[in-house]
C-alpha cells in the first residue's frame, strides 16, 4: 500500500522520459521526411521520367507528406510538455530525489522485526501459563 506514493512519482517521471523520447523521434521523423521531400523534388525538377515513373514519385510524395504531417502533429502536440521540462529542470531533478527518499522511506517499512529491550514480555507471558 506505501508503494503507491513510489510509483505515482516514477510513473509521472516515466511519463516524462518516454515524452522526451518519442518528442526526438518525432523530430527526426519530420526532418527526415522534409529530407526525402525535396529529394523527391528535385527528381522532379531535374530529371525527364516517364509517365509512370512520374506517377511512382507522385505517390512517394504523398506518403512523405502524409508521415511529415503525423510527425508534426505529435510534436505540436508534446511541445508544450518539452518546453516545461526545459524551464523545470530543478524541479524534475527534486522529484527524482524525492522517489528515492520515499523509496527509502518505504523499503523500511517493509520486513519490520524488533527486538525485545526488556523482560517484559516474558513475565507477562509467563503468568498466563500458570
Amino acid at each position: 500500500m506505501n508503494e503507491k506514493n513510489s510509483n505515482s512519482i516514477a510513473d509521472f517521471l516515466k511519463f516524462l522520459r518516454d515524452t522526451q523520447m518519442e518528442y526526438n523521434i518525432v523530430t527526426q521523423t519530420e526532418y527526415e521526411a522534409d529530407r526525402e521531400t525535396q529529394d523527391l523534388l528535385h527528381r522532379l525538377e531535374l530529371e525527364n521520367d516517364s509517365y509512370h515513373d512520374m506517377a511512382k514519385l507522385a505517390k512517394a510524395m504523398k506518403t512523405v507528406r502524409c508521415k511529415r504531417r503525423e510527425a508534426k502533429d505529435a510534436k505540436i502536440v508534446i511541445e508544450p510538455i518539452i518546453q516545461w521540462l526545459t524551464e523545470n529542470d530543478k524541479f524534475i531533478k527534486s522529484l527524482e530525489r524525492l522517489l528515492g527518499e520515499v523509496r527509502k522511506a518505504e523499503k523500511s517499512t517493509t520486513n519490520r522485526h524488533y527486538i525485545d529491550k526488556t523482560d517484559i514480555l516474558k513475565e507477562v507471558l509467563k503468568q498466563r501459563e500458570l
